[in-house]
């Protein structure tokens, strides 16, 4: 931390020296390095981000776009075991009740585990959807461009404060002068 000379300098006490000038132009500048430095850095972080939401998105509609239909078996699995069940209910000789119940049976069960199935599928894909879905992903990108506009807002607001400290520091010479030397 650098702080104004308290004492005055051995030509003239209201006046200030060239080096000592130069060393608090100095100090001003290695202040604010770090901090400039990091504000760069989130800017170009929020960058990345912003590119990164923008090819996701891309992906993402592609995906959409190129998404083949794809027809739920478990309609036609619900509508064979309602029919087999009618057929079950036709049949008139105890073998072909036994046959028939049995195929029953198995469509039945095939159909149950198909629900199941398919109840997981859909709760996957409906998660998948809001993670990297086209909505989620419009949604992620105007979130990088709001932090990437914060972030060049903030980096403004840093060069702001060392513009600011540069200008006291040219008061300071104005005001105090220069003594050359």
């Amino acid at each position: 931390m650098t702080d104004l000379p308290t004492a005055a300098s051995a030509s003239d006490p209201d006046r200030i020296s060239q080096p000592e000038f130069d060393r608090l132009a100095h100090a001003v500048t290695e202040r604010f390095a770090p901090h400039l430095n990091a504000a760069e850095v989130a800017v170009r972080d929020a960058e990345k981000g912003l590119t990164e939401a923008q090819e996701a998105l891309a992906a993402a509609e592609y995906a959409a776009a190129n998404k083949s239909y794809r027809s739920d078996p478990l309609v036609f699995m619900r509508a064979t075991v309602s029919e087999d069940l009618d057929a079950l209910a036709r049949k008139s000789t105890p073998k072909k009740v036994r046959a028939s119940f049995r195929y029953l049976l198995d469509r039945a069960t095939e159909l149950a585990e198909g629900e199941l199935a398919g109840h997981r599928n859909d709760l996957e894909a409906a998660r998948q959807e809001r993670i990297a879905g086209v909505g989620a992903c419009r949604q992620a990108e105007q979130v990088a461009i709001d932090e990437l506009e914060a972030a060049r807002a903030m980096a403004q607001r840093v060069h702001d404060a060392e513009r600011a400290a540069l200008d006291g520091l040219e008061l300071l010479r104005e005001k105090m002068g220069s003594t050359g030397g």
